[in-house]
C-alpha cells in the first residue's frame, strides 16, 4: 500500500516532488490530493462517478460528478502527438495509437520521469528504491538526458539529482547534491548547460535548503528543498547571490510571467507578474471558484486554470473544470466539455507548436485524451492505450 503525501497549500508542486522515489508522489488537483503510486504518474483507474452529462459550455452549472469529459471524436488525422513518459519512453500519435520508440535511454527498472525544457524535454531516471534514505536525503546523481520535440533519438546531457527549465534559449539547468545528503541543511550545486550538454557559465553554489524551479527573466526561481517544513518560492540573483521577491504558493510559471492567487476575501482572484517588467494583471474567478494549477500558453499571452466548478455540501468541492484567460484583457472562459468530479487528475498543458490546450484523464484501462483550440466550442476527445507503467505526457511536468 503506498502512502498519501499531502502538499497542503501548493497549487504549484515543486518539480523534485516526483523525482523522490520510495514513497507516493501526488498532486495537488482542485483542493483535493491525488495519490500516486510509487515515484510515477497514476496510471489509469476506474472512474467512479457517474458519466458526463453535455459539455459546460460558458459558465453556467455544470454536471455534478461527470467521470470524463465530453466533446466530439478527435479525427483520426488529427495528428496529435504525445510523448510517454515511464518505462519506455516513446511518441504515441493519440487518435490512432501508432507509437514510434526514443532511442538513447538506457533501460532503467523504475523508468524515466520528463520535464519541459528547451524546446523539448529533459529525461531523468527515477532513483533506485536501493539507493533512496528518506524523504530528505539526496540519491546520488543519475544521468540526465535531452529529448527534442519530434526527436527519435535522446542525448546525453550530464547528471543530476534535478532538472529545471532554463531561460536562456536552448538550455536547462541542473541541481546536483553529494548522496546522501539531507537537503534542507545542505548547499546544492547548479550548472546551466546547452541541450548539447556544454556548459554555458560556472557552477553555482545554490542557497542552502533550495533547489531551482525555474529561470526566469528575473533570475531563478528557487523552491525549498525536499524535506523542508513549509514549501517556499524565492527570486535569487545567482550573480550578486541577493534574493529576492519571494511567494507561499504559485500555481504557475514560465521564464517570463508567474501567476498566483493570493488569500480570497470576498471572492477569489488570480494575479500575474511579467517579470521583464510589463504590466501586471489580475483575473477574476467568477462567484465561489478558486484556481489550483495552470499553464501558460508558448506565447505568453494565455494561461489556462483548473477551477472549481461545483461545491457541495460542508464547502467541499464537487467537480472541477478547465478555464482560459487572455492576459491582457483578464477575461475568463471555460473549456466547454472539460467539467469532472473533483477526485479524477486531470493534467493539461499547451502544445508547443500549435497552440492547443491538451489534457487528459486516466481511466481504467487506458487515457482519455482532449484537444482544444481557443474560440472552439467544442472539445475533442478520444479514448488511447499505453503500455504498461507508461504515461502521457501533456503539461509542463514532471511525469
Amino acid at each position: 500500500m503506498s502512502n498519501t503525501v499531502e502538499f497542503g497549500g501548493w497549487p504549484h508542486p515543486p518539480r523534485w516532488v516526483w523525482a523522490i522515489a520510495g514513497v507516493a508522489a501526488v498532486a495537488v488537483l482542485a483542493g483535493v490530493v491525488v495519490a500516486r503510486t510509487g515515484p510515477h504518474r497514476a496510471g489509469p483507474a476506474s472512474a467512479v462517478t457517474a458519466p458526463a452529462a453535455a459539455g459546460n459550455g460558458g459558465l453556467r452549472m455544470p454536471p455534478h460528478k461527470p467521470a470524463r469529459m465530453v466533446g466530439q471524436p478527435l479525427p483520426r488525422d488529427a495528428g496529435l502527438r504525445l510523448v510517454l513518459g515511464g518505462h519506455r519512453p516513446a511518441w504515441l500519435w493519440v487518435a490512432t495509437g501508432r507509437m514510434q520508440p526514443i532511442r538513447g535511454l538506457p533501460r532503467r527498472g523504475d523508468g524515466y520521469q520528463l520535464i519541459r525544457v528547451a524546446g523539448g524535454w529533459a529525461a531523468l531516471p527515477f532513483p533506485g528504491n536501493g539507493v533512496w534514505c528518506g524523504d530528505n536525503c539526496a540519491p546520488p546523481p543519475v544521468p540526465a538526458y535531452y529529448i527534442a520535440d519530434r526527436s527519435r533519438e535522446a542525448s546525453r546531457l550530464g547528471a543530476a539529482d534535478f532538472v529545471a527549465p532554463a531561460a536562456t534559449r536552448g538550455a536547462v539547468w541542473l541541481v546536483s547534491y553529494r548522496a546522501r545528503a539531507v537537503m534542507p541543511a545542505t548547499a546544492g550545486t547548479a550548472q546551466e548547460l546547452s541541450v548539447s550538454g556544454a556548459a554555458l557559465g560556472p557552477r553555482l553554489r545554490l542557497p542552502r535548503g533550495y533547489v531551482i524551479d525555474q529561470a526566469t527573466a528575473a533570475g531563478l526561481l528557487l523552491v525549498s528543498a525536499p524535506g523542508t517544513a513549509a514549501v517556499r518560492y524565492q527570486f535569487w540573483d545567482p550573480g550578486t547571490r541577493r534574493a529576492g521577491r519571494s511567494f507561499p504558493d504559485l500555481i504557475a510559471v514560465s521564464p517570463g510571467e508567474i501567476a498566483w492567487m493570493p488569500a480570497c476575501t470576498a471572492g477569489c482572484t488570480v494575479h500575474v507578474l511579467n517579470l521583464a517588467g510589463g504590466p501586471g494583471r489580475v483575473i477574476a474567478l467568477p462567484g465561489r471558484s478558486q484556481a489550483y494549477q495552470g499553464a501558460f500558453s508558448p506565447d505568453g499571452r494565455l494561461l489556462a486554470l483548473q477551477v472549481t466548478a461545483r461545491i457541495g455540501a460542508g464547502g467541499r468541492v464537487a467537480a472541477n473544470r478547465l478555464a482560459v484567460a487572455v492576459l491582457a484583457s483578464g477575461r475568463l472562459t471555460a473549456v466547454p466539455g472539460t467539467t469532472i468530479g473533483a477526485g479524477i487528475g486531470v493534467d493539461f498543458g499547451w502544445q508547443p507548436d500549435s497552440g492547443q490546450l491538451v489534457a487528459d484523464v486516466g481511466l481504467q484501462d487506458a487515457w482519455q485524451v482532449a484537444e482544444w483550440r481557443p474560440g472552439d466550442t467544442r472539445l475533442h476527445v478520444a479514448i488511447t492505450r499505453a503500455p504498461a507503467d507508461t504515461w502521457p505526457v501533456v503539461g509542463p511536468g514532471p511525469y
